[in-house]
């Protein structure tokens, strides 16, 4: 199965359309993504007709610990989500979920990854409670999961951000800026700069000390075919609606290279356009046995090497192009970490251009104060936008069938299911 994110409705239809096999959303309450745009209930409804529509499972999260004086509110969104005949819930707290196993017997459980599931006793435990599906820890490596019992499904993430502390176990966003991570609203303090110190000596520059790559296991397809795997899980109900369309049509087309040929193979093409739309640094993960999963020197989207500044004036910017470059794109310069949209473009002469060609000299505005050689990488591309935008979308085939004679017509329509 790919499991792919939507943190809105624009985000959902575009994932169905490019070939989810499910699409797992938040409503306004009690998802572990408090800052995505997220659901109301009449969007839910309407998502889960659109889903349904295309054969599309909708997973919904309500996933973060429940406190006591919340609970008729969740227990009143549990039994709306059940009228609405959601798939599954995605849930991480233990009284909520013995709750529900009680009341909607056929109600589908998903144990989220913020339960934090490792251990093959956690399995039993879960079935026991009548759990149908574990999202299990991105700290477990691929044999580790294979050794957990084949009594639950198993969902694991395969590409997207990592947490650097274990889900649903980190206190340091509610310690630190007073937002907690295990109530959907962490403040990603991992993401910011810190200093070393041993006993109040300073140790090294600051840095990124717990700034993670993006998990990437394109490159795997075999072995998570291989393992005992049941869901391909795509981290992402943040991002964008380009970057959900990009991501859920590379990943169907490697799935489905390899269910028809047992092989996969990914151009430069495509994996350059995977890493201008969102990177911080790429990394298997510990999924893949990878202990390097960190970025120190930024917590930024990298996009790809565009060229380099030559030199610069406080008016404009001369940049040596190892990229295309067209007008709208944004870029960002490496060593001071600041970034910009490429309103105007020019030429070696100061003409105005649309776009500019691998190995060309241009020239951009000066918005950002550089004052200094730098590495410049695209991150984000209208190019690609526009791409993507014009991707053919799944369709639904359909049978008709028409009966007449000289007192009636009669047509008969189907998808082969309705």
């Amino acid at each position: 199965e790919l499991l792919i994110p939507a943190g809105n409705m624009d985000a959902l239809k575009i994932a169905v359309l490019n070939g989810a096999d499910a699409v797992y959303i938040g409503g306004k309450l009690f998802g572990a993504r408090a800052f995505a745009q997220n659901f109301t209930e009449e969007e839910i409804i309407e998502a889960k007709s659109f889903c349904h529509l295309y054969g599309v499972k909708l997973y919904v999260t309500v996933n973060t610990m429940v406190y006591q004086s919340e609970w008729e509110v969740v227990t009143k969104y549990i039994k709306f989500l059940y009228q609405t005949t959601v798939d599954a819930v995605i849930v991480s707290d233990l009284g909520l979920i013995s709750y529900i196993r009680e009341t909607y017997p056929n109600m589908e459980i998903h144990v989220s990854t913020q339960a934090h599931t490792y251990l093959a006793s956690q399995f039993d435990f879960y079935q026991e409670l009548g759990v149908k599906r574990v999202v299990l820890d991105r700290e477990l490596s691929l044999e580790e999961i294979d050794l957990l019992p084949n009594t639950l499904e198993k969902e694991v993430f395969i590409h997207g951000a990592l947490c650097v502390s274990y889900s649903g176990e980190c206190l340091m966003s509610a310690l630190k800026g007073g937002r907690s991570g295990n109530r959907g609203s962490c403040a990603q303090v991992c993401r910011l700069l810190y200093t070393l110190n041993y006993h109040g000596e300073k140790m090294g520059d600051k840095k990124y000390y717990l700034s993670t790559k993006e998990l990437n296991t394109s490159a795997y397809i075999s072995e998570l075919f291989n393992s005992s795997i049941t869901s391909f899980k795509v981290e992402g109900r943040m991002k964008s609606r380009e970057y959900v369309a990009f991501i859920t049509r590379f990943y169907r087309t490697l799935i489905d290279q390899y269910q028809h040929a047992q092989e996969t193979s990914i151009s430069s093409a495509e994996l350059k356009k995977l890493k201008t739309l969102f990177n911080r640094g790429f990394t298997k993960g510990y999924l893949m046995r990878e202990e390097n999963i960190m970025n120190f020197d930024t917590p930024n989207h990298q996009g790809v090497v565009l060229g380099g500044v030559t030199f610069s004036t406080p008016k404009r910017i001369q940049i040596k192009l190892a990229e295309d470059l067209t007008q709208g794109d944004g870029i960002r310069f490496k060593e001071i970490q600041a970034g910009m949209i490429v309103n105007f473009l020019y030429d070696k002469k100061g003409n105005l251009i649309h776009e500019a060609k691998k190995g060309d000299t241009v020239f951009v505005d000066n918005k950002v104060g550089l004052n200094r050689k730098a590495t410049v990488l695209k991150t984000s591309s209208v190019t690609l936008s526009e791409e993507i935008a014009n991707y053919p979308k799944k369709t639904i085939p359909i049978q008709m069938v028409a009966d007449i004679d000289t007192h009636e017509f009669t047509l008969r329509v189907t998808d082969g299911v309705h």
